[in-house]
């Protein structure tokens, strides 16, 4: 089980935690998740793009949170669990819809099938696609969306609390 991380994939089979963001199905490659959870309560932030809800204290540390829809599809999604996940500074939560568990999920390179995303979903976000039963699957890379002032708010969040 390796990770994606700047990998090419050709035809895997990835351990990954599967989960709804809105009208997609998306995973996360396990070996980038820390925890799953009920959302918890979540500070918003000024001046911060709106996929980022704000700020959670996740384990007693401030985390950026991210709607992973909103990222996505550019629509806020309906929130029902919180996936933290390693991100470029720490951990992110991210904000989905259910997690539907982890599973084995077979996937390709991400080049063909995402030119049909391209303008809704960034690519440096997309690892890999796959299928969950007849519908897409789009496996992520590690949320590093996050800018750097939400990093720095959440730092002196963490510094004052």
């Amino acid at each position: 089980m390796g990770g994606l991380q700047g990998e090419a994939v050709v035809g895997a089979r990835v351990t990954a935690l599967v989960f709804q963001a809105g009208p997609l199905y998306c995973a996360f490659p396990l070996d980038e998740v820390v925890e799953t959870m009920r959302p918890l309560q979540t500070r918003p932030l000024a001046g911060t793009p709106p996929y980022v809800r704000g700020l959670a204290i996740l384990r007693g540390m401030p985390s950026p949170v991210v709607d992973v829809t909103h990222l996505l599809t550019g629509e806020p999604g309906e929130i029902s669990r919180y996936v933290a996940v390693r991100a470029g500074r720490g951990v992110v939560a991210c904000a989905t819809g259910p997690v539907l568990g982890v599973q084995e999920v077979e996937v390709e390179p991400a080049e063909g099938p995402t030119a049909a995303l391209s303008g809704v979903v960034s690519k440096a976000l997309i690892a890999a696609v796959g299928r969950m039963e007849t519908e897409p699957l789009v496996l992520l890379r590690g949320i590093r969306t996050v800018p750097d002032e939400v990093w720095e708010a959440a730092g002196s969040t963490g510094a004052a609390a």
